[in-house]
């Protein structure tokens, strides 16, 4: 068992939302679905375009300090936005996109977090961030993609990873599931219960409902804390 208070201990999630397809020139319109053999692997092909952080943009940034059960979430919103929080233990901050990247490694680098949990954080939230920073001209305080794919686990538990036991497949006890599914199966407040999904991100962001986005967000994060927890009581060796 992990024992966490011999460590500083994040669990943090991203939001993100794909850029208007529609503001790229022909060029990079064609470039960037020239694999699609037809409309419709073309419009899955634009769909794909959110996971990739040179065509999308972070949301909001969702953080639960687990040895203080405080957190917050950084909101990327225009200038002037205020939005509260419905926990106690949670604070809402509004900035730029830029402005919540700099907050964020900062935190890292201040409050001197040397392990981190996620869902799917190895292969989306950690190189995401990384690649997205690297854009913007912000150099990361810490190196999330740190080690190999197998050998990682010294400072970040990768939840997706450890229950697919790093090898995921179609089917079988090794196939992966959202988090709203596992949440399900063991008794796990959802974070998708008040009806709100990932892909819903986008048009959610575009129509400036903040606060949606940020309560989603947050309850990603206290979804997957809680579901390291049940993990780290059980399976963890």
């Amino acid at each position: 068992m992990i024992d966490i208070s011999r460590r500083k201990v994040l669990a943090f999630d991203l939001e993100v939302a794909a850029f208007d397809f529609e503001s790229y020139d022909e060029e990079t319109q064609t470039y960037l679905t020239k694999f699609a053999k037809d409309d419709e692997e073309k419009k899955q092909a634009i769909e794909n375009l959110v996971f990739n952080p040179f065509t999308s943009q972070l949301v909001a940034i969702g953080m639960l300090d687990l040895n203080e059960d405080k957190g917050c979430v950084l909101m990327n919103t225009e200038a002037g936005v205020e939005i509260e929080p419905e926990r106690d233990n949670i604070n809402y901050v509004c900035k730029s996109e830029t402005e919540i990247l700099e907050i964020f490694w900062k935190t890292l680098r201040e409050k001197g977090y040397n392990y981190f949990i996620t869902f799917n954080g190895r292969e989306f939230d950690c190189p995401f961030i990384m690649l997205r920073s690297f854009l913007l001209g912000i150099e990361p305080s810490k190196n999330l993609m740190a080690g190999g794919d197998f050998n990682f686990r010294e400072y970040h538990i990768d939840l997706l990873k450890e229950l697919t036991f790093n090898r995921h497949s179609p089917t079988g006890a090794r196939r992966k599931f959202s988090l709203d599914f596992y949440c399900k199966q063991l008794g796990i407040e959802s974070p998708k219960s008040n009806g709100v999904k990932g892909e819903m991100v986008g048009e959610l962001f575009k129509n400036k409902e903040y606060k949606v986005i940020a309560d989603y967000c947050i309850g990603d994060v206290f979804a997957t804390a809680e579901l390291f927890h049940k993990w780290n009581s059980i399976l963890h060796f």
